[in-house]
């Protein structure tokens, strides 16, 4: 079952001290603050596998952005595999009683992580209070490079 990215928002303190972010659980890590991370170098470490970068944008400004990796119906996040059927009617309905009148844009995301970053702000890798590399690596060989058969 998915997990909505809300159980893992960061806590005041930790948007502000990069170190206590740093020290949360690698999904809390990844569902808060760094799930760009994951996805671009999920990418990276899987570049012939045709996989496509989503962003969901909140409308009117408000939080819940999340970008997670695309195969298929299969959706690739901080829960690893999961339908992206079911990542979008969790998160919506997450954010949706957080939030009246919540919605998002889905988008493709088609540039590369530092115009992401930047077009978007989000946090660009340099910017963690280490660079985030061996620990999205780590993560992600947790999970199968492909989404599940079924």
């Amino acid at each position: 079952m998915y997990v909505s990215g809300t159980e893992y928002t960061r806590t005041p303190e930790e948007r502000a001290d990069p170190f206590l972010s740093w020290k949360r659980d690698d999904k809390a890590f990844f569902a808060s603050g760094a799930c760009h991370i994951l996805s671009f170098f999920f990418t990276i470490l899987y570049p012939d596998n045709g996989y496509e970068i989503i962003f969901i944008k909140p409308k009117n400004r408000l939080p819940g952005s999340h970008v997670y990796v695309k195969s298929g119906d299969w959706a690739f996040d901080f829960n690893g595999w999961s339908k992206e059927a079911e990542l979008l009617n969790v998160t919506e309905g997450a954010y949706g009683k957080q939030y009246p009148g919540w919605g998002y844009e889905k988008i493709v995301v088609k540039d590369d992580l530092e115009t992401f970053c930047k077009q978007n702000y989000h946090r660009p890798p340099a910017y963690f209070a280490y660079l985030p590399w061996e620990r999205t690596y780590k993560f992600i060989r947790q999970f199968s490079s492909n989404p599940p058969k079924s």
